[in-house]
């Protein structure tokens, strides 16, 4: 169904002709100088020069174009006929058809045998009747891509629109694919011309709960709400039920405060036989889960972000919606409000526990103002301060239990303690020439607690910091040309830097005061500067110093202006901690990225431990493409420290034409020798609105307790037709 902007253009073009109308009659042998804008091959005169024929004509009036191989204009009515591969466009729509009957006084349009649209998306109908408003279309096809029985399309016997009610109803629409019905919808009706549904299908069978359909339904109640649910059948589990929600009013002409958010819940009453959780826990036969996600912004450029993941058990999103879990994240809630004021940011933040068993030191909440870096002043120095005042709880869980929680926070049970930490500091940036920046840093970070760790009362912990940054910069050209490769000129950047923090205090109050927050990652070098280090508590190095140097080679690009084609970074630390077991160099972490042709890429990454010896980290890719047509690309990741891993990934994409593209991949655990992911679809487009994806998917994880599962998947969006 066309949308509002073609009913719109329709009536400009019985305005036309209504102008036309008021024009004389005039010879019909030569063009009329009366009549605006129409071309023609031959005119001629009817009924006593009151009716004007044309033969291949062309009218032209504004943006809009009407051609016809006959175009019969009546003076006493204003009536014209269009006759014969009849052409109407706009910049924006393309109309054709075997015959085209507009009256401009009665406000009624007719036509037949009608083709409308713009690649990919084309209607055709039998008849198009457009009555002071009111749309009757019968015999409707909507085409992915040109009109073809063997592509997807979409065949409404009958549809009408009346515009006083704002109301679309069609009759008897009906589905094809290469020709054959998927299904018929005898009648459906709905408010205005937006198509308000999303519907998403994945079918297959699980080893532990059976086969299975799921779904996941969306209506769209306004412009910017859909609302719906889940419903899932397990033939041994049972039926899986929830809510679901989508938010979005970053196109809502006139809305103050932007708003996207989407929100996906389910529960289940599980009849399957129950099987231990990671932490040998038996979950119960009630199982659900919540995930969800907002965003917003003002219009005087207040903030709002958050999220929230529960599950009543480490596995019922595992088990029952596999695809979300790479959108959850860690079991919790968070919440934070930034407001900009004064040249800094004042902000509220919110974490929570959102499950029963995973480990989370709890902010309920934390109020801070950042104010970062400023532009030197007239002494020429920089400041930069924060502060903030929050309230912070930890309890031993499934996941740390109360010895490891004993060893990880030091405290011999839950903790709770009111924090204020603050930090002030000044910097300057000198520059000799363009190879050279030397910045002195100076601050302090003052620490107080309400209450420490294991009875102890309340602490304060100051730590002082002075240090440098030393940053190079060594460039060299060369001239080279390699049209194969795309290579024009070479050029070579050498940055090597140097950081060095002495932070006298760093080493006081260690076990005495709770970590409220605690560095997890193992894959990168931790933050040097003393206003960037996540909590004062677990701040003990006395010295450290940061060695690194970055390599850059480029050549031209007609596009992008550079194009990079190979870049090395190494990067290492050495610190001095509160005893000599934690004094000495920290790993090595080193990256390779070469691409001597826009269409390849080959990258390295490894963390070498201080001393030599297997990586505890590495990862080695390469990516293959040929711009829009394909890309593929291979990885192999092995880990040695928190987690021991050994996998080949492999992801390819080819894109068949404008409509449809092939996607596949595979995971290859080698420590198992097993394939634990295998899976292919198909993606089909259909304009910008329709986007259709079939796909199987088989997935092993021996890890977890053998799960196993086989996959179907069809996943339909419909925002407009």
């Amino acid at each position: 169904m066309p949308g509002r902007r073609f009913w719109i253009i329709a009536a400009s073009l019985s305005l036309t002709v209504a102008a036309m109308a008021a024009e004389p009659a005039r010879k019909a042998s030569a063009p009329l100088p009366g009549q605006p804008n129409i071309e023609a091959d031959s005119y001629a005169s009817e009924e006593g020069g009151k009716v004007v024929v044309a033969t291949n004509a062309q009218l032209r009036s504004n943006d809009s174009f009407l051609s016809a191989k006959k175009l019969r204009l009546d003076y006493r009515t204003g009536v014209i006929v269009a006759e014969g591969e009849v052409t109407y466009a706009t910049k924006s729509l393309r109309i054709l058809g075997a015959k085209v009957t507009i009256d401009p006084r009665a406000d009624v349009i007719e036509a037949t045998d009608v083709r409308f649209g713009r690649s990919p998306v084309y209607f055709t109908a039998e008849s198009l009747r457009i009555v002071k408003g009111d749309r009757q279309i019968k015999g409707v096809r909507v085409w992915n891509n040109e009109p073809s029985a063997a592509g997807m399309h979409l065949r409404i016997d009958e549809a009408s629109y009346v515009e006083k009610e704002d109301h679309l109803s069609l009759r008897s629409a009906t589905a094809y694919a290469a020709g054959v019905p998927l299904f018929n919808l005898p009648y459906y009706g709905q408010q205005g011309l937006d198509f308000p549904y999303e519907i998403m299908l994945n079918t297959g069978s699980e080893d532990k709960q059976g086969r299975f359909l799921r779904s996941t339904i969306l209506t769209r109640v306004s412009p910017s709400l859909s609302v719906g649910g889940l419903l899932d059948y397990y033939s041994t589990s049972g039926i899986l039920v929830g809510p679901a929600l989508r938010f979005d009013n970053t196109r809502t002409p006139g809305a103050g405060t932007i708003w996207k958010g989407r929100m996906q819940s389910g529960w289940i009453d599980d009849q399957a036989t129950p099987v231990a959780d990671l932490f040998g826990r038996l979950p119960d036969s009630q199982r659900a889960f919540l995930t969800g996600e907002i965003n917003g912004r003002t219009q005087d450029g207040v903030e709002i972000a958050g999220n929230v993941f529960a599950q009543t058990d480490p596995d019922v999103l595992r088990y029952f919606r596999p695809m979300l879990i790479g959108q959850a994240g860690n079991p919790q809630l968070n919440l934070e409000v930034v407001r900009p004021l004064d040249g800094g940011y004042l902000s509220a933040s919110l974490t929570a526990k959102a499950d029963n068993y995973q480990d989370v030191v709890q902010r309920l909440p934390e109020f801070r103002y950042d104010l970062p870096t400023t532009i030197p002043g007239a002494d020429g120095w920089s400041r930069r301060a924060f502060l903030s005042v929050g309230y912070f709880t930890e309890r031993p869980s499934a996941e740390l239990p109360l010895a490891s929680f004993q060893a990880a926070t030091l405290s011999a049970d839950t903790w709770s303690a009111a924090r204020v930490d603050g930090y002030y500091g000044f910097s300057r940036s000198l520059v000799a020439g363009d190879w050279l920046t030397f910045r002195p840093v100076a601050g302090v970070r003052t620490t107080a607690w309400s209450d420490g760790l294991n009875g102890e009362g309340a602490a304060t912990k100051v730590i002082g910091q002075a240090g440098f940054d030393v940053e190079g910069l060594f460039t060299g050209t060369w001239s080279a040309d390699a049209p194969a490769w795309h290579i024009d000129g070479i050029r070579h950047s050498v940055r090597p830097l140097f950081q060095y923090r002495v932070m006298p205090g760093a080493d006081r109050e260690v076990g005495v005061v709770p970590m409220t927050q605690r560095a997890v990652s193992v894959s990168v070098l931790e933050e040097l500067d003393l206003a960037d280090r996540l909590d004062a508590a677990s701040t003990t190095d006395r010295q450290a110093m940061r060695f690194g140097l970055r390599n850059t080679v480029e050549t031209r690009d007609a596009v992008l202006g550079s194009r990079e084609l190979l870049r090395a970074d190494l990067f290492t630390d050495w610190r001095q901690g509160p005893t000599d077991a934690e004094t000495g160099r920290t790993d090595l972490l080193g990256s390779l990225s070469f691409s001597p042709a826009s269409w390849v890429t080959i990258t390295s990454a490894a963390r070498v431990p201080n001393g030599g010896g297997a990586a505890r980290e590495s990862l080695q890719s390469i990516a293959l493409n040929s711009g829009d047509f394909w890309r593929t690309s291979f990885s192999w990741v092995e880990l040695n420290q928190a987690t021991q891993a050994r996998q080949l990934v492999w992801d390819g994409r080819v894109r068949l034409n404008s409509v449809y593209s092939l996607v596949s991949g595979l995971n290859y655990d080698a420590r198992l020798d097993q394939t634990t992911l295998l899976w292919a679809g198909l993606i089909q487009r259909i304009g910008n609105s329709w986007e259709l994806e079939y796909g199987v998917n088989k997935r092993m994880d021996p890890i977890n307790r053998g799960i196993s599962s086989l996959g179907f998947h069809l996943r339909v969006r419909l925002f407009k037709f």
